[in-house]
């Protein structure tokens, strides 16, 4: 069938994270657009931005509820809570409206706000980026009760959902040993749209040389063992410097950091949160991107799409070490620092610093190893799975 005679599926999503910033969403939706179908997201309240808005060809509807990053449990089951329940409400008054609905985890229960859909017998969609369990066996310990209904509550979201997306297939063979529902993966790569790959940015091993992270900031992601690394570095390379774009519970605890180090001339921090788009114009301005995760629960699963932007993008990358990434990323690809304390992080910064040619080959390996991982590939099998629902709906 030709595409003009294509019919538009009609999409619901639901999230709770700032749309604008929420790259795996954006891809998705976008893609969607593109293709001609139509795309409503329920998100969180964005500040400064009206209640409905058009972006990119995508209606984005911002819910009463804002974001929380915190150690308060009780506050993240009021978000969740929160929002799910305005979200429900609002999926009750649109009904048929949708072909397909897709429900993007943290939490996986937010599957249950198209509850009403369900009944009408329209397929559902859980795309998992991340456990909540995870997250909470990182940040609360000692709440036995509360993680056995978290993981309770998760493998009663698979059943309820008609098909579970997963970002890479180490994490779907997790989800297939939780349930018997459908697991297709769809990685969670880097839009061709924005990461593309740049010329070679060189530094002379005397001279400067920007580290840099952007993404979630928490204290799990080390950025506080990347500043104490810095300051170390500085006695050889006292020319290094660092970038970081964000947000997140961490940065307090950076900041009071850096200003205790002295770095505070050597170290920009996030001012504002930066739409997905803008990000790769900030990221040329870096030499070396670091992740500096701390391995728990929730980074021992993990395969960083800040790491694969990099790798498009030609920039080298020092990386902490799990299972997930050694299974894409060979050691000639990155710098692996195991663990990312101060002083390996160190040791790896003065390394590439010193060795710039070195790194140059290391990233393009690493740009090899993504040959096919962008989402101009990934988006096909994305493509399958709506329309399979769309058609399960329709039939």
């Amino acid at each position: 069938m030709e595409a003009t005679q294509r019919r538009p599926v009609r999409v619901g999503m639901l999230v709770i994270s700032e749309y604008e910033s929420d790259a795996r969403v954006r891809r998705q939706a976008e893609a969607l657009v593109e293709r001609g179908d139509e795309v409503t997201v329920l998100a969180l309240h964005s500040p400064g931005r009206p209640e409905v808005e058009m972006i990119d060809g995508v209606k984005v509807v911002h819910l009463p509820t804002q974001k929380y990053r915190g150690e308060s449990s009780m506050s993240y089951i009021k978000l969740y809570g929160g929002f799910a329940a305005r979200a429900a409400a609002r999926m009750v008054r649109w009904g048929r409206k949708f072909d397909v609905v897709q429900a993007h985890s943290m939490p996986e229960a937010l599957v249950f706000s198209a509850t009403w859909q369900r009944a009408l017998r329209v397929p559902v969609v859980l795309d998992v980026h991340d456990l909540t369990s995870e997250l909470f066996s990182s940040k609360f310990e000692n709440k036995n009760a509360l993680m056995a209904a978290v993981r309770f509550s998760e493998r009663a979201s698979f059943k309820f959902a008609n098909e579970v997306l997963s970002p890479h297939e180490k994490y779907a063979e997790m989800l297939r040993s939780m349930t018997s529902t459908r697991v297709t993966t769809v990685m969670n790569c880097p839009d061709d749209r924005h990461f593309q790959a740049r010329p070679w940015k060189g530094w002379e091993p005397g001279g400067e040389v920007v580290f840099g992270y952007h993404g979630l900031i928490a204290p799990r992601h080390g950025l506080v063992q990347v500043a104490e690394a810095l300051k170390m570095v500085h006695a050889e390379a006292p020319a290094a410097k660092m970038r970081v774009w964000g947000s997140g519970d961490g940065i307090t605890p950076l900041r009071e950091r850096v200003t205790e180090l002295d770095l505070s001339d050597a170290v920009q921090l996030p001012t504002k949160l930066l739409p997905i788009n803008e990000m790769t114009r900030e990221l040329d301005k870096i030499h070396v991107g670091i992740l500096a995760s701390q391995l728990d629960p929730w980074t021992a699963n993990v395969l960083p799409n800040k790491l694969m932007e990099y790798a498009v993008m030609g920039i080298p990358v020092i990386t902490f070490r799990n299972p997930t990434i050694e299974h894409y990323f060979p050691d000639d690809a990155v710098t692996f620092v195991d663990p990312a304390s101060p002083e390996n992080l160190r040791e790896a910064m003065l390394r590439l610093i010193r060795e710039p040619e070195k790194a140059r080959i290391q990233a393009e390996r690493a740009r090899e190893v993504m040959t096919g991982r962008t989402w101009r590939y990934q988006r096909e099998h994305y493509y399958d799975v709506i329309d399979r629902m769309a058609a399960l709906r329709r039939g």
